[in-house]
């Protein structure tokens, strides 16, 4: 684990800068989704925390997973917040008598699945980075023990044309 600094916005192996960056940097795509494309808040949700869930993964380094479940939670507050404010769909929903029910499975779906993404993709980027390595060793034994002797090689002389 790396030391007790704020350097490069790493704090005690929390990436705070990169994951809030990516956290906006996607919130910002949203926005942008909803005013260019009639894309709902609803519908990018999920895809914006597995963006982050990705993104965070790929680049941190220390604290893989509460990095990646920080990202995801925070991009599921902002994206939340969003539709609450821009677009109000589940206001709506939630004035309708029994909207309580879909209101809370349609916001806590794309978490679960955000926080279930992370933990997975984390397995198998861990799984297959070690596995590289194991390859990656095998092949550097293999070329230190293959020492070959040095061989002349012997080249044949081309036919003179006259």
């Amino acid at each position: 684990m790396s030391d007790y600094t704020t350097g490069n916005g790493i704090w005690n192996g929390w990436s705070w800068r990169f994951v809030g960056f990516a956290v906006l940097g996607i919130a910002l795509l949203q926005v942008a989704l909803f005013y260019t494309v009639p894309l709902s808040f609803v519908t990018s949700l999920p895809l914006a925390v597995f963006a982050v869930a990705y993104i965070v993964i790929l680049r941190v380094r220390e604290r893989r997973l509460a990095n990646a479940i920080v990202g995801v939670i925070a991009s599921f507050v902002v994206g939340v917040v969003l539709e609450l404010t821009m677009e109000g769909t589940y206001v709506q929903m939630w004035s309708k008598p029994g909207g309580h029910g879909a209101v809370i499975t349609n916001l806590l779906s794309p978490l679960v699945l955000g926080l279930a993404m992370a933990f997975i993709y984390l397995r198998v980027t861990e799984w297959s980075e070690s596995k590289r390595a194991d390859l990656e060793e095998k092949r550097k034994r293999k070329s230190v023990t293959e020492v070959r002797p040095p061989q002349r090689v012997h080249k044949k002389k081309k036919k003179k044309r006259r």
